[in-house]
C-alpha cells in the first residue's frame, strides 16, 4: 500500500482491536506484577515472623495481620487444636462477625465445612462459593462474591491446626494463588514445630537443671549429715582418747608408782640385814618399773595430754616441743606464737594440737629435716597455725592421691579436722624445698558482756 493512501475502515478497526488487545494485555501484566510484589511482600514478612518469633500465639496473630495487610485477603482465621480437636490457641484479622461462635462449635465437636474436608480429607481446598458451600459456618455472610481458601498446618505427621482465608473470588481459583498459599500454611506449620521442639528442649533442660539442683541439694545435706557424723565421731575419739589416758594414768601408772615405792621400801628395811647378793634381783626392779613408768606416761601424753585441759593449748605446744627434741634430737624447733590463751576458743584447741601432731610426726618420719618453725597467731579475722620444715619436700597431689599410704592418711586427717571446725587447710611443697602446713579458722572477736 502506497504510503499516501488512507488505510479503509476494516483497517482501522483491526487495528482498534489489536491496540486494545495491547491495553488489555498491558493492564493484565501490571496486575500481574502489582500482585507479584503483594506475594513477594507478604511472603517476607511471614518469614519475618517465622524467622524471629519463638511465641506461639503472637506468630499467628502476626500472621493473620500480614496476610490482610499485603496479600489483600478480606480475612484470615487461625485455629490451633490438640488430638481432640480442641482450639487452644487462635487468631483473626479483618472478621466483622463473632469468631468467637467459631471456636465454641469446634470445642463442641461441631465441625464446619471447610474444618472436615481439610482435617480429615484435603490438606487444602478451595471454596469458589462459600455462601451456598458454607451455610453453617457464623461467618458465612461475610464471604458474599468472595472465595476462600483453607489449609491444614501440619509438619510430618502432626496436624497443628487450620488456616482459612477469605479471599477475591479470581483467587481462590488461580492454582498459582494456590500453590503459594498452600506454601504459607507449609511455613506456619513448620514454625509451630520448631516452636514445640524447642519448648519440649527448654522443659528439658528446666526439668535436668531442677533434677541436677536437687541432687546438689541432697549432696548437700547428705555432706552436712556426714559432717556432723564425722565430727562426733572425732569428738567421741577424744573423749575415748581422754578415758583411756586417764584410766592408764590412774590405774596402770599409779600400780607402777606404788609396786616402785614398795620395792624400794623393802630394800631399805631389808639392806643390812640379808646379804646384799640376795637383794640385787629387787635392784633390778626398780629401773625396769621406772621405765615402764616413763612408757606409760608417754602413751597417756600421746593419748591425751592432760596439760591441754589442764593449762591451754600454749603450755602443751611448749611441752610438745620440749619432748620431740628430746626424742630427735636432731631437729631444732622455733616457736612463733603471738596470740593469748584466752583469744583461742575451747573447741579449737584440740583440733589445733592434732594437727600439730601429725603435721610434726609427718616431719619426723618423712622429711629429713632439721629445723621447723612452729607458729601460731592471730590475724584481724583468723587464727592461724604454720608447721614449716626445711625438709626435702614431697609432690603434694601425689600424696593426697595416695590417701592410704602413711603420708596421704595424714594429711586427709589434718585436712578433715581442719574443715570440721569451719577452717581451711593447705599444704605447700616441693620437692628440695621442705613443707608448709597451714591451717586457718574464722577468729571472732567477742565483746564483754555488759
Amino acid at each position: 500500500m502506497n504510503k499516501n493512501d488512507k488505510p479503509s475502515y476494516k483497517e482501522l478497526e483491526q487495528q482498534v482491536v489489536e491496540l486494545r488487545q495491547d491495553a488489555a494485555e498491558c493492564k493484565q501484566t501490571e496486575t500481574r506484577i502489582r500482585h507479584l510484589n503483594t506475594v513477594l511482600a507478604s511472603n517476607r514478612d511471614v518469614n519475618r515472623l517465622i524467622t524471629k518469633e519463638n511465641n506461639r500465639n503472637r506468630l499467628i496473630r502476626g500472621i493473620c495481620d500480614s496476610l490482610i495487610k499485603h496479600r489483600g485477603y478480606h480475612s484470615v482465621w487461625i485455629v490451633l487444636i490438640d488430638a481432640d480437636h480442641r482450639v487452644f490457641a487462635s487468631a483473626e484479622a479483618g472478621l466483622e462477625g463473632d469468631f468467637n461462635e467459631i471456636i465454641t462449635k469446634i470445642n463442641q465437636g461441631e465441625l464446619f465445612y471447610c474444618c472436615k474436608n481439610v482435617l480429615h480429607q484435603n490438606n487444602l481446598m478451595m471454596i469458589t462459593d462459600p455462601a451456598e458451600s458454607c451455610m453453617d459456618c457464623p461467618l458465612s455472610y461475610l464471604y458474599e462474591n468472595r472465595g476462600a481458601l483453607a489449609a491444614r498446618l501440619e509438619h510430618g505427621d502432626k496436624i497443628y491446626g487450620l488456616l482459612t482465608v477469605s479471599v477475591p473470588a479470581a483467587f481462590s481459583k488461580d492454582a498459582e494463588e494456590q500453590a503459594l498459599f498452600r506454601s504459607v500454611a507449609n511455613d506456619i506449620g513448620f514454625a509451630l514445630h520448631h516452636i514445640e521442639m524447642a519448648k519440649e528442649r527448654q522443659a528439658a533442660a528446666d526439668e535436668l537443671q531442677k533434677a541436677h539442683a536437687d541432687l546438689e541439694h541432697r549432696v548437700k545435706e547428705r555432706t552436712r549429715t556426714l559432717e556432723k557424723l564425722s565430727s562426733k565421731l572425732i569428738n567421741a575419739q577424744e573423749e575415748e582418747r581422754k578415758r583411756i589416758a586417764g584410766d592408764l594414768h590412774d590405774g596402770i601408772g599409779q600400780t607402777l608408782s606404788a609396786v616402785k615405792f614398795m620395792v624400794e621400801t623393802v630394800l631399805e628395811q631389808l639392806r643390812g640385814k640379808v646379804p646384799e647378793t640376795e637383794l640385787c634381783s629387787l635392784e633390778t626392779l626398780i629401773p625396769m618399773l621406772q621405765k615402764a613408768t616413763e612408757e606409760v606416761r608417754t602413751i597417756v601424753m600421746n593419748l591425751r595430754p592432760s596439760i591441754l585441759d589442764d593449762l591451754g593449748i600454749l603450755a602443751t605446744i611448749g611441752w610438745f616441743c620440749r619432748n620431740f627434741e628430746s626424742i630427735y634430737s636432731g631437729i631444732r624447733i622455733e616457736k612463733q606464737i603471738s596470740i593469748r590463751e584466752n583469744e583461742v576458743p575451747d573447741d579449737l584447741k584440740t583440733v589445733i594440737f592434732r594437727v600439730m601432731q601429725e603435721a610434726m610426726n609427718n616431719v619426723a618420719k618423712h622429711s629429713n629435716a632439721d629445723y621447723v618453725i612452729i607458729r601460731l597467731s592471730k590475724k584481724v579475722d583468723s587464727i592461724e597455725l604454720l608447721i614449716r620444715d626445711n625438709g626435702r619436700g614431697f609432690d603434694v597431689p601425689r600424696a593426697r592421691s595416695h590417701a592410704f599410704s602413711e603420708k596421704g592418711a595424714g594429711l586427709a586427717n589434718m585436712k578433715e579436722r581442719t574443715e570440721l571446725s569451719d577452717g581451711t587447710f593447705q599444704t605447700e611443697s616441693a620437692s628440695g624445698n621442705g613443707v608448709a602446713v597451714r591451717a586457718a579458722w574464722p577468729y571472732k572477736c567477742e565483746l564483754p558482756s555488759a
